[in-house]
């Protein structure tokens, strides 16, 4: 049996408490429901969700979009570029690029690829926060946890990856360090303050989705890119950004989520650097599986631990539905390792072996 078909279904029969999550395609509809998703259902869900995030006042002609390479380096496994690249009038975000020794495409033919988003693009990458801003050479971070630098496992499978930064490191300076000890967000809570004041109209949700979306213009616009095979991908906060950046952006591929939490009060999904007061009441009315069926027919792959468990199954198998319109039923899927928030081991190799099956990748080793 494929890994995509062992992971579509769970592995157990409870899925938990009921969220009463109403139908994506009404049930009126079912006798011609492809056609009414296609022509009126998906579009009108779309308008509503892209409503919900809000969106800036400026648009791309009101500023210069070419991002500027700031430093270059060699490491034995790829080379990376690192760029500034602006995201709005006075705006720039850190996105860090890796080019595989190696990639998957074998060199001759196009190469799959991924943007990564997360707090800081080094961390991705597997380095030291701080020395892309500062333009100098990244040092290996030799006290990250082997599971944490997502970018750095994908580009030692081939893939070219783009990881980018979270808005808050470049929208304010960071606080002094007393206020962050006692609030480790502060830096979070002064950028969301910011962006309220400067785009009242948008979410920081919002913001987080239209700057990986930017990324991915960098990341395509790299040589031997195969765009037919974009991934996006992210644990915690970047599974969020990747989520919503991939139901959204139709360049996205596929996307897989470490943990990001379904269910709205699973995790922090009010906090005002995502959705604030737009977050609903409760799961019976808009709730992410509305999301996740905007994605369809793109593959999915959820990595459940503690805010995503059983019970997020069921944002699953209610999108499904779209995704069989299509013939798709098999390719959302979910491995839920139950062991806390941070993926381990076992779980990533599961999740990369479905990224291989999905993308037709060679078969690479990811850890050192």
């Amino acid at each position: 049996m494929s890994i995509i078909s062992q992971f579509s279904r769970p592995a157990y029969e409870n899925t938990g408490r009921d969220h009463g999550l109403r139908p994506v395609i009404p049930t009126e509809t079912r006798t011609t429901a492809a056609e009414t998703w296609e022509r009126a259902l998906r579009p009108a869900l779309r308008r509503e969700w892209l409503a919900r995030l809000g969106a800036p006042s400026y648009s791309r002609g009101d500023y210069d979009p070419a991002a500027e390479r700031i430093s270059e380096q060699e490491e034995p496994e790829f080379r990376l570029e690192v760029y500034r690249q602006p995201t709005g009038p006075g705006m720039a975000q850190i996105v860090i690029v890796l080019h595989p020794r190696f990639p998957a495409g074998g060199g001759a033919g196009p190469n799959p690829c991924a943007v990564v988003p997360f707090y800081h693009a080094e961390r991705s990458a597997g380095f030291v926060v701080g020395g892309a801003r500062r333009g100098g050479r990244l040092e290996r971070d030799a006290d990250l946890r082997e599971v944490v630098p997502l970018g750095l496992h994908l580009v030692r499978l081939g893939l070219t990856v783009a990881c980018v930064e979270a808005f808050p490191f470049n929208t304010v300076e960071a606080p002094p360090a007393a206020e962050l000890e006692a609030d480790p967000f502060a830096w979070w809570r002064a950028a969301a303050a910011r962006l309220r004041r400067d785009q009242p109209a948008w979410t920081g949700l919002g913001r987080l989705v239209h700057d990986t979306s930017r990324a991915v213009d960098l990341l395509l616009a790299q040589p031997g890119i195969d765009s037919a095979r974009v991934l996006a991908t992210g644990h915690s906060l970047g599974g969020k950004m990747a989520f919503f950046t991939g139901a959204l952006d139709e360049r996205i591929g596929a996307v897989i989520g470490s943990d990001f939490g379904l269910p709205w009060r699973s995790t922090n999904w009010h906090e005002p650097w995502y959705l604030g007061d737009r977050v609903p009441a409760d799961d019976h009315g808009p709730a992410l599986h509305e999301v996740l069926a905007l994605l369809a027919p793109r593959p999915f792959f959820l990595v459940a631990g503690e805010t995503d468990n059983r019970e997020s199954w069921q944002y699953l198998e209610a999108a499904r539905p779209v995704y069989a319109l299509s013939g798709a039923g098999e390719r959302i899927g979910c491995i839920d390792h139950s062991s806390g928030h941070a993926p381990p081991v076992a779980a990533l190799e599961v999740a990369y072996a479905w990224l291989g099956e999905i993308f037709g990748l060679p078969a690479r080793r990811w850890r050192a």
